[in-house]
């Protein structure tokens, strides 16, 4: 792919088996070309504010104390699997993917964990 640019041509690569459409979610930036630190840095940032409401259930000894739990292992255990793909995982495009990856699992275990412990307290109080 070339492109012009004041009348120089240059060229641009692309990863191989991807689309040249720059719209797609698959050639953003962050899943082509970064190191991966933005994905560590932004996964901390996120189970760190999704901890502080499973601890606060935990605390208080709810009856949701066992999903929060268990939550709460999952995104520590994702958190981790995430420090650990860079060191095992050489190729920077797959690296990129099993980040990603990770971080949207957090975001599905986080959602589903406070849907069911926002749903276990409400039955409880309504008792």
């Amino acid at each position: 792919m070339t492109q012009q640019s004041s009348g120089r041509r240059t060229r641009r690569t692309r990863v191989p088996g991807s689309s040249p459409d720059p719209t797609l979610v698959t050639n953003q930036p962050s899943l082509r070309s970064s190191s991966g630190a933005v994905w560590l840095i932004c996964s901390a940032v996120f189970v760190a504010v999704c901890l502080v409401p499973l601890i606060g259930i935990v605390v208080v000894r709810s009856a949701a104390t066992p999903v929060a739990i268990v939550a709460i292992v999952l995104l520590v255990g994702l958190l981790a699997a995430e420090f650990v793909v860079p060191l095992l995982v050489s190729a920077p495009l797959q690296r990129l993917r099993w980040l990603a990856a990770c971080m949207l699992s957090m975001a599905v275990v986080a959602l589903i964990a406070m849907m069911v412990c926002v749903s276990i307290v409400w039955s409880s109080v309504a008792r």
